[in-house]
């Protein structure tokens, strides 16, 4: 795969809503009783595994990607499962900027690759309000 966008594209309508669903379940419990914390440990944890690695390829079960691709699905999904998880425990978690950006960047990477980029930019100018789904 030649990008963040093309790794999303090629997983779309991959697995089981519901056993999708339920990892989602089990990694937010496996954040223990202060998600925060748990969400710290493992930013500390990757940034301590990636300091020093250079790009390189890596296999998934979707094919090939570079890591510098493979990094930012890391990073979206962090982003929009995180909003979930403050949304699931009432809090007010506002996402760092430069996570949100990157965040942002793929979500319209990957609707202009799945011809879904007209209906994203209406939606973010206010002319429709639709839900999309992305992946």
């Amino acid at each position: 795969m030649d990008s963040t966008a093309a790794y999303f594209a090629s997983i779309q309508g991959y697995g089981d809503p519901a056993s999708v669903r339920q990892r989602g379940v089990d990694a937010g419990l496996a954040l223990g009783d202060d998600p925060r914390a748990g969400v710290l440990e493992r930013r500390a944890r990757a940034i301590e595994a990636l300091a020093g690695v250079d790009d390189r390829p890596l296999s998934t079960p979707f094919g090939g990607i570079m890591l510098s691709d493979y990094l930012p699905t890391r990073t979206f999904e962090l982003a929009v499962h995180g909003l979930d998880i403050a949304r699931a425990i009432g809090a007010d978690l506002p996402l760092p900027a430069p996570v949100l950006a990157s965040a942002l960047s793929t979500a319209t990477a990957i609707a202009t690759l799945t011809g879904q980029g007209e209906r994203v930019l209406l939606t973010l100018t206010g002319r429709e309000s639709a839900p999309l789904s992305l992946v």
